[in-house]
């Protein structure tokens, strides 16, 4: 978490991040060893690996931030309260491995469509309670959870 990290205001706290899940990295090996004697199974190897290492996720008590790229960089950032509807897609397979596409509408921003988040359910509670948070409620800050694809 180098981005949200740095961008923290004095008062801001980290209660949840997300991570990709197992099975997007199972994805790109598979791409790798199944198509990797063409140049098209190392370019999709090579790019799902970058947009892993440099995709942050995070809920702070003040809002959300979702961050990709290394040289050119693309944030979504906004209050936790400016969000309005979170959706959530989970195929047959998201539910038996626990993981899930959200869709987060934020008033006056738009949509914001997360890659398949493991455990989407406690990610959604989290969005939800910080946007409550009164700061009374420090010791499950930091809850790492975990991104699919």
């Amino acid at each position: 978490m180098l981005y949200v990290d740095r961008t923290l205001a004095s008062d801001e706290e980290i209660l949840a991040v997300g991570r990709f899940h197992w099975t997007y990295t199972l994805n790109s090996w598979l791409w790798l060893l199944l198509a990797g004697w063409a140049l098209v199974g190392i370019l999709i190897f090579v790019d799902r690996s970058l947009k892993k290492h440099t995709t942050e996720i995070a809920i702070t008590n003040h809002r959300f931030v979702y961050k990709r790229g290394f040289i050119r960089r693309q944030t979504d950032e906004f209050t936790t309260p400016r969000i309005t509807a979170i959706n959530l897609k989970q195929s047959m397979m998201g539910r038996l491995l626990g993981y899930g596409k959200l869709y987060i509408h934020a008033s006056g921003i738009g949509d914001v469509n997360l890659p398949a988040i493991a455990r989407p359910l406690q990610f959604r509670r989290a969005l939800i309670q910080s946007s409550a948070w009164d700061g009374s409620d420090s010791h499950n800050s930091h809850e790492a959870l975990g991104v699919a694809a």
